[in-house]
This record gives structure tokens, sequence and C-alpha cells, in this order.
């Protein structure tokens, strides 16, 4: 499990990385053409930037969840011991599976509906949208799993020197 969880995120990191620079590549690109050959300037070059920056984001999402840097209003929970800590994490995560797990089903919806229909970017590169719509579905199932994984651990796995938030500015209250 530790060989497939490891790899999972290599594979999440450098996908993401990868992502990431290429729409870096496309957009320097852009502004070169734009500014020295105006004329042969895309039209996409924009659109697919902000598909594969929204695409890095929702796979992101996922390593977010695994480390546990998700914004939250933990203020409060900190207040509490180890073992309520673990009640209000495994709530959160069991919050994250449903709520994910919503955004899945429907993310997966839309994207078979644009599919159908065989919506289309308005750019000179007809983009297929579909394509740009299945971030939702893949990134959300991803940090679906993620969650599941940690009701796990926070379930059978707790040790309260790991497990929990411990911050010296909070214990001073």
């Amino acid at each position: 499990m530790s060989y497939l969880v490891r790899h999972w995120d290599e594979v999440e990191r450098v996908l993401t990385g990868v992502v990431a620079s290429v729409a870096l590549l496309i957009s320097c690109y852009e502004m070169f053409t734009r500014y020295f050959f105006p004329r042969q300037s895309p039209d996409w070059a924009t659109e697919i930037v902000i598909y594969l920056i929204v695409w890095a984001v929702f796979l992101s999402g996922s390593a977010l969840v695994r480390d546990n840097r998700h914004v939250r209003a933990d203020l409060v929970i900190r207040l509490f011991g180890p073992q309520w800590q673990r009640v209000f994490e495994i709530f959160n995560c069991m919050v994250g599976v449903l709520f994910c797990g919503v955004l899945t089903y429907y993310g997966y919806e839309v994207v078979e509906f644009a599919y159908e229909v065989d919506e289309r970017s308005e750019s000179s590169l007809l983009f297929p949208i579909f394509l740009y719509y299945l971030c939702l579905p893949v990134g959300m199932s991803l940090m679906t799993v993620r969650y599941v994984v940690r009701v796990w651990r926070y379930t059978f796995a707790f040790d309260p020197e790991t497990m929990t938030i411990v911050d010296d500015d909070v214990e001073a209250l």
C-alpha cells in the first residue's frame, strides 16, 4: 500500500508540474508572438492556458487533502484534546467525502452532456469542452479517495503524537 501511495503522490506531483509548465510555455509563446509577430498570434492560447491552470488546480487538490493544507477554520478544534480533535477530523473528512463525491457525480454528468452535444470552444482551435470539464470529476474523485484514506487513518491508525494538531500559540491561551 505504501508503494502505491508513494507512486500516486509522485504521479500527481509530476503531472501537476507538467500541466502548469505547459501552460507557462504556451503563455510565453502567445506573449512572444503577440509582440513580435502579431499576425501569427494564436487566438486560442489564453483559452488553453486557462484550461491547463484549472486542471493543475484540481489535480493539486488531492495533495492538499493528503497534507491537510486546505483552508479551514480550525482554531476552535485546536482548543480540544486529541480525542475530540480526532472526532472533529473524522467528521470533517466525512463531509469532504460527501462533498467531493457529489461533485464527482455531477461533474461526470456535465462531462457526459458536453460530450453528447459536442460542445466546442469558440476559438479557431474548436477545443472539445468535455476535456476541460473532465477536470472536475477527476480532481474530486482523487480528493474523495484521499479523504477516505484520512478517515481510515483517523479511525484505525490514530496516534495522538502524529495525528493531532498541536500549536504552542493555542496552548498559551
